[in-house]
């Protein structure tokens, strides 16, 4: 049935009952017009949705949609602030046939919460709803042809959640951005979370092999007895180790340790010590490792540098920032943004120059041989190799692209 709106307050003429109703959509009907078929009943409830956009209020959409934004801002108080709104984010309005405003109005807070504020009872209620997944053990087969990225939507994987393997599992061994090859693969064992029958996204990551390059990486998930998670091989050796393989997320090598580098800013033969990552202007820069900062400020063709040194023996800089984001002195952690790639010094371009040296001596940041974290404790192994033993196999079939056995379901 089709139906147009008086104006922007959206007053529905309904001309079998004459009762009023209102619907505003986002982009009113020109006025004029009334259901096609008198003999049919009108709806008694109807929908409609909104995209918030920069700058939006939640109380000028509101009204626009024919709530009283006072009464709704109130009853939201003790469940979600509306007044933070973020853009791309949901509105769901709803009309009730024979009551002139609306009688529903539901924000998307993020994928799994919303709040609901209903008309009920002569006054407005809100709460939280919280979506109710059903949990499957799933297994996926992904590779690296054309990209892991493609291969991922196609297998029904968000981005998000691709993005976990190399940050949770990977990036101490494998630089995602430069070091994967031609034909790399990844299978693994997840909890996948459905809603109505799709697969919306991963909850715990059971199990994960990286074939990459000749060599393949096993990760099996842990919990330690204070419930915290870490991934292991299958001898017990924990995949996560003091140094990332990378200080950016996204990134490409433009050009490497080089001791005999001709300089393009110089036009001369010099050493290059260290690694250079082209990235955007503003591109975060993480610590690749626990430290402390032992320089932050302006270095000569470094231009604006961060220079941490670590317990290891290891000291790591980061030059040409566009932006600092720690001091002199200040304790920071693996993963910890210590500033934003740029173009400052002695450069001819926005990119990021990694250095590293060990007591002292530069050494290839993307060469060295880095420490490793101890082994599982003793304590722990039979909790884990119990673990192992159930997942292993199952990866093993995941990577033969074979299916899951009946105990894994």
């Amino acid at each position: 049935m089709r139906f147009r709106l008086y104006g922007g307050i959206g007053l529905l003429l309904i001309a079998a009952t004459a009762v009023a109703f209102h619907r505003v959509p986002e982009a009113p009907a020109s006025p004029g017009g009334v259901f096609d078929d008198p003999i049919a009943p009108p709806p008694a409830y109807a929908e409609t949705h909104y995209t918030v956009r920069k700058g939006d209020f939640a109380g000028t959409i509101l009204e626009r949609y024919g709530f009283p934004s006072k009464s709704i801002l109130k009853a939201a108080e003790g469940v979600y602030d509306l007044t933070r709104i973020r853009d791309e984010r949901e509105f769901t309005f709803g009309y009730t046939q024979n009551v002139l405003h609306g009688t529903f109005a539901r924000y998307t807070i993020n994928e799994d919460e919303s709040v609901v504020v209903r008309f009920e009872n002569d006054g407005w209620n809100a709460k939280l709803e919280t979506v109710v997944y059903e949990t499957r053990t799933i297994a996926r087969e992904i590779s690296s042809s054309p990209t892991f990225w493609n291969a991922a939507i196609s297998a029904g994987i968000r981005p998000n959640d691709f993005m976990r393997l190399p940050e949770e599992i990977f990036q101490w061994e494998v630089d995602f951005n430069t070091e994967i090859r031609k034909g790399a693969r990844i299978a693994m064992v997840a909890e996948g979370l459905f809603y109505e029958g799709e697969l919306r996204k991963l909850g715990k990551i059971w199990g994960a092999v990286l074939s990459n390059d000749g060599k393949e990486t096993w990760a099996v998930r842990h919990v330690h007895p204070d419930k915290t998670v870490d991934y292991y091989g299958p001898d017990g050796k924990a995949r996560k180790r003091p140094f990332l393989r990378s200080p950016l997320k996204f990134s490409r090598v433009t050009s490497g340790f080089n001791l005999k580098r001709y300089h393009p800013v110089l036009k001369k033969r010099r050493p290059h010590y260290g690694t250079d990552f082209g990235a955007p202007t503003g591109t975060p820069v993480r610590s690749v490792g626990d430290g402390s900062v032992v320089f932050a400020g302006r270095n000569g063709g470094h231009g604006n540098q961060v220079r941490v040194r670590h317990k290891t023996g290891h000291e790591t800089g980061y030059s040409h920032l566009s932006k600092i984001l720690v001091r002199r002195g200040q304790t920071v952690t693996q993963s910890q943004l210590i500033g934003k790639v740029g173009s400052t010094g002695m450069s001819t371009g926005p990119h990021l120059h990694y250095e590293m040296k060990l007591r002292g001596k530069n050494i290839d940041p993307m060469r060295a041989k880095l420490p490793v974290v101890e082994p599982l404790p003793k304590s722990e192994r039979p909790a884990f190799e119990a673990t192992r033993d159930k997942w292993l196999p199952e990866l093993k079939a995941a990577l033969a692209g074979e299916p899951l056995s009946n105990d894994a379901l």
